[in-house]
């Protein structure tokens, strides 16, 4: 594995603990963000073994898709939590009426830590 993929995999970790810290703390909106981030950085890890380093969100979650979930058969439902994870993150940081509840942050928590969980077992 590269180091650059390992980088990766090491913010994704970071992430993941600060969505838990979030999430403890009543902080539901920014632990929804942090979860997020935790699978945008195992995504751009995998991506990065690829050569690929797409410049939008949107193109590393299509990027993510086509070359694993289909290429190389991962878990569909990572494809599908990686979507709804970024649909809670932008609600939770763009929207002005829209706060993410308790139970989106502990979604959103299950869903990262499952997502890091499958990509390191994959690349490591």
């Amino acid at each position: 594995m590269s180091s650059e993929s390992r980088a990766f995999l090491r913010k994704a970790e970071a992430r993941l603990e600060a969505a838990e810290e979030l999430l403890g703390s009543g902080r539901y909106e920014d632990s929804v963000s942090r979860s997020y981030y935790c699978v945008l950085s195992c995504a751009r890890a995998a991506l990065t073994l690829k050569g690929s380093q797409p410049k939008t969100h949107e193109g590393t979650i299509r990027m993510f898709g086509e070359s694993f979930v289909k290429g190389e058969s991962w878990p569909k439902i990572m494809g599908s939590n990686f979507t709804r994870l970024k649909a809670l993150r932008d609600k939770a940081d763009y929207s002005s009426s829209i706060e993410a509840t308790k139970e989106d942050a502990e979604w959103s928590l299950r869903a990262a830590r499952d997502f890091l969980r499958q990509t390191k077992s994959r690349l490591l």
